[in-house]
């Protein structure tokens, strides 16, 4: 496989004590300090640095220092200056450096020999006209010596969307001062700039696209919108939001250790494909891919060396051949004998969703005969394997004779169907979208499918023709006293290409049965469809967990481990509150929503077997606590016990920074299912205010063998842990979506700190290893 040639960024090394320049400040080398001459100050000036400074992975004895220097097209000479203190009295870093134009002017700088657990103040210096020009001072700290008996605290935090919202969230880190780290799950950026269904677009807070002939284009008309596609589109992301003072004010304060989820590249993403088009095209991206990790590598602090080493200068070089399929971002950080964290990557090698997104409703996935193998080679006895195919949809063969109109009716229907759905997705012609709508219609009517789906089809079809029509003659296809199959339909899957159905609002138990049989499929060749790590990530993550020693073994990981389930079917726990019981009782709730589903298969949900293992053999056995993102609320959850080891692991979910809630993305999903469901009575949509209490409920069925404890979905925040002899502890500093009439991320508190943080909400956890106990506030 061979691409263009580009130049990357190199992470450039110096040694503490590399103090060369000193006629840039005047200083003396006698005692390797630095005195700058009056005339010769330094002037903090921001135009230079339009992102000011940064530092990241810190460890015992070496940081990444970060900047982005701009003064015109050109490259631009910089010198770094590390200090122990503030003043830049005692100066143990003067080494000048090259901001490359062709790197987007970012430098990153690996300082190496420097003292455990230590705070090091840093700038950068631009020589012009005369006159000496720095950035803003950042403040970095080294991690403690990997035996060192301290207490770690580090803020966690995910989800930073900037179109149409602020950072005010980071406000409750920045009130405080005993941080070693903040650790950021992903979502840093965000690769659209107008994607309606969740950004917003108005106000100061929205993004042009410069380079717009680079970019890609989603949708159509009215609705399109624009996504990141060239690396100057990732890269004016990056430039963009972090020109936000608050963002800029935490990373001048604390080194940031991170890792990417899915938007640092595009959304819902596996490998190096994206999901806008929910199947209606091809969306393998591998270009766009390398250009967002290229981008990630130039922005962020991260310490990628290359395992091809030094290049000779100095420099350790991220190649293009270390770019997709060769990422490697997971690596592993130690602070003291008290917390060592394993920082892993869900994106980069995950299979894809395991519904596809244009799977047509009525094909059958697992036929009857194949089910009953496929369980009784599982241990389940006769009787339930009768009962499993009950649940399961009426299948006819579209292929025999006696269906023969239908073949032909649906044909036709579904060809309108397709040639509707690709014009107003991809914006092809009419004669383009009938030739592929006819060939799609085509591998879709045949075989088995389900009738209960397209009798729903045919009615809608026949109630909007005209008497006499021949397709009004047809009369529902047969649903009783036919075969039985698991189809997309009984997943959840409705429309042609839809997410519903496919990564979002998934039927549990028809789903927790796919996967296995997949699965099961895929380990008889030896391979998974369900791991989102590669051999190589497996081995190290194991091998890191179960040879540490820390007190505290502490797992980063893009996406929730959280039981994401929504459990409305009759035979769910009692929620306790009589008025929520009293509408999923009633018939106001349609017959298709009386059950169990998952809220995201995206997510850990959407691997349910490997999940279990990972918690089981590795997480649990170890005794590992998991911190994640991505969702957008705050859950923590219990896994159950390893029965060799004791121990337990419990995972700590945190919200969004900015981005919106989970709670308004989960309403918005209702709201779009009901309205295909059809007529539903408005005291449905009313369950929304329940969100958390349903998601609590669900987990309680003894079949979850995971138990969510804390569900806050309409909840922005951030959180912060404590890793020390004792007990890990987590807080959330959450504040409401809405409250009092005021938009608690679309409003800027920056200049009113103290009314903000007067509305942050604290919750308190404390885990020691076997129980979990809620502390007061």
């Amino acid at each position: 496989m061979s691409y263009t040639r580009r130049r990357f960024l190199h992470t450039l090394v110096v040694s503490a004590g590399a103090v060369t320049l000193s006629s840039l400040t005047g200083c003396s080398n006698d005692d390797n300090s630095s005195t700058p001459a009056p005339e010769n100050l330094p002037v903090v000036s921001p135009q230079y640095f339009p992102q000011s400074v940064m530092s990241g992975d810190p460890r015992p004895d070496s940081v990444i220092l970060w900047t982005r220097a701009v003064d015109g097209d050109g490259d631009l000479s910089l010198t770094l200056q590390v200090s122990s203190d503030p003043e830049f009295a005692t100066v143990v870093v003067e080494q000048a450096f090259i901001a490359a134009a062709a790197n987007g002017h970012c430098i990153k700088v690996r300082v190496t020999d420097l003292e455990p657990y230590q705070h090091y103040y840093y700038r950068f210096l631009y020589s012009k006209d005369g006159a000496l020009h720095s950035s803003k001072t950042g403040r970095t700290k080294t991690a403690p010596a990997n035996d060192a008996d301290v207490e770690v605290k580090f803020g966690f935090a995910s989800c930073q969307d900037y179109l149409g919202r602020y950072y005010n969230t980071y406000l409750s880190l920045l009130a405080r001062d005993d941080l070693d780290f903040v650790l950021h799950l992903g979502d840093y950026i965000y690769e659209t700039t107008g994607d309606a269904s969740f950004q917003d677009t108005d106000g100061e807070r929205s993004i042009e696209f410069r380079d717009a002939d680079g970019t890609l284009i989603i949708g159509t008309g009215e609705a399109a919108f624009q996504a990141a596609n060239s690396v100057d589109n990732y890269r004016q992301l990056y430039e963009t939001y972090r020109s936000d003072a608050v963002l800029q004010e935490l990373h001048e304060r604390f080194p940031l250790v991170a890792i990417w989820d899915d938007h640092e590249f595009s959304d819902d993403s596996w490998q190096t494909n994206a999901t806008y088009q929910s199947g209606a095209a091809d969306e393998e991206q591998t270009s766009r891919k390398r250009n967002a990790e290229q981008v990630y590598f130039e922005f962020m602090p991260i310490d990628h060396s290359a395992p091809h080493g030094d290049s000779g200068s100095g420099a350790l070089e991220v190649l293009e051949d270390q770019l997709f399929p060769n990422t490697k971002i997971y690596r592993d950080l130690q602070f003291g004998k008290h917390l060592h964290l394993a920082l892993t990557d869900y994106r980069t090698y995950r299979p894809d969703h395991l519904i596809p997104e244009d799977a047509f409703p009525a094909s059958v996935a697992i036929d009857s005969t194949t089910l009953t193998a496929f369980l009784a080679g599982q241990g389940m006895p006769q009787a339930g394997i009768d009962a499993t195919l009950a649940q399961m949809s009426p299948v006819v063969d579209i292929d025999a004779a006696p269906f023969a109109p239908y073949k032909a009716a649906f044909a036709e229907i579904f060809t309108g169907l397709y040639t509707e759905e690709l014009m107003t997705r991809l914006g092809l012609d009419q004669a383009t979208a009938v030739a592929q709508a006819g060939e799609r219609a085509s591998a879709a009517i045949q075989g088995l499918l389900t009738s209960s789906y397209l009798n729903l089809v045919l009615a809608q079809a026949q109630a909007s023709l005209p008497d006499g029509h021949p397709l009004k003659a047809l009369p529902p296809l047969p649903e009783t006293g036919v075969d039985t199959g698991l189809a997309f339909y009984t997943l959840g899957k409705t429309t042609l290409f839809s997410d519903l159905g496919a990564r979002y609002l998934v039927i549990k138990d028809s789903f927790d049965l796919y996967a296995g049989f997949l699965e099961f499929m895929a380990q008889q060749q030896g391979s998974s469809v369900q791991t989102p790590y590669d051999a190589a990530q497996l081995s190290w993550l194991q091998g890191v967990l179960n040879q540490s020693s820390a007190t505290h073994k502490v797992m980063g990981s893009s996406v929730s481990f959280a039981p994401l389930l929504a459990d409305l079917s009759a035979s769910r726990e009692d929620s306790g509150i009589a008025d929520l019981e009293a509408v999923l009782d009633s018939d106001l709730v349609p017959a298709a929503l009386k059950q169990r589903f998952y809220l995201n298969v995206d997510h850990w949900d959407g691997l349910p077997q490997f999940k279990a293992e990972l918690i089981n053999d590795l997480l649990s056995a170890t005794g590992t606590v998991t911190l994640s993102g991505d969702i957008h609320a705050s859950f923590v959850t219990q896994h159950p016990a390893n029965a060799n080891s004791g121990l337990a692991s419990v995972d700590f979910t945190v919200s969004s920074v900015s981005s919106g809630t989970f709670g308004s993305f989960l309403d918005n999903g209702l709201n779009g299912l009901l309205a295909q469901l059809g007529d539903v009575p408005p005291e449905v949509s009313q369950l929304k205010y329940f969100f958390d209490t349903i998601a609590l409920t669900a987990s309680k069925r003894d079949d979850v063998s995971s138990k969510m404890v804390f569900s806050r979905m309409w909840e922005h925040g951030v959180g912060v842990a404590t890793a020390g002899a004792g007990a890990f502890k987590v807080d959330y500093h959450n504040i409401p979506t809405v409250w009092d009439g005021v938009d608690w991320a679309k409003t800027p508190f920056y200049d009113d700190r103290v009314r903000f943080l007067a509305q942050v909400r604290t919750h308190r956890f404390s885990w020691d290893g076997a129980s979990l106990t809620q502390l007061p506030a």
